[in-house]
């Protein structure tokens, strides 16, 4: 029982850096009148990045045993070409459409979010072939 608390200590020290920041707003709120939420909102990211770490050290895996073998590995390979063949050729067919139509001006944000698309199809598919 003793250890199992002790893994999860920093979670509890993010709990409580967020409790004793709220507490303490409550308190200045009661003797002063002014409550800062820029203390609560600036306590908030702390807690959660310690929260989250210790949930990854403490579900992380413990044994020797390697995590991908050969058959995953030439999968995920075999992913990334072909989504990033895919991406690159709808690139080039949206700019000759582009070009096609006498478009001058291209909004970096439209090319940003293609980008965007692109990183977050891979990272999802990613562990979509690594889980299987």
């Amino acid at each position: 029982m003793k250890n199992r608390k002790r893994k999860w200590t920093l979670a509890y020290g993010g709990i409580g850096i967020l409790l004793g920041a709220i507490i303490s707003q409550s308190f200045t709120y009661f003797t002063k009148g002014e409550f800062s939420t820029a203390t609560v909102i600036g306590a908030l990211p702390v807690s959660i990045i310690l929260i989250v770490i210790n949930v990854i050290n403490v579900n992380r895996k413990k044994d020797r045993t390697p995590e991908l073998d050969e058959r995953t590995v030439k999968n995920m390979l075999r992913f990334h070409t072909y989504s990033s063949h895919i991406f690159l050729g709808l690139l080039f067919i949206s700019l000759a459409t582009i070009t096609f139509l006498d478009i001058k001006d291209v909004p970096t944000s439209y090319l940003w979010i293609i980008i965007f698309t692109y990183m977050c199809f891979s990272g999802i598919g990613t562990i979509i072939v690594k889980r299987q």
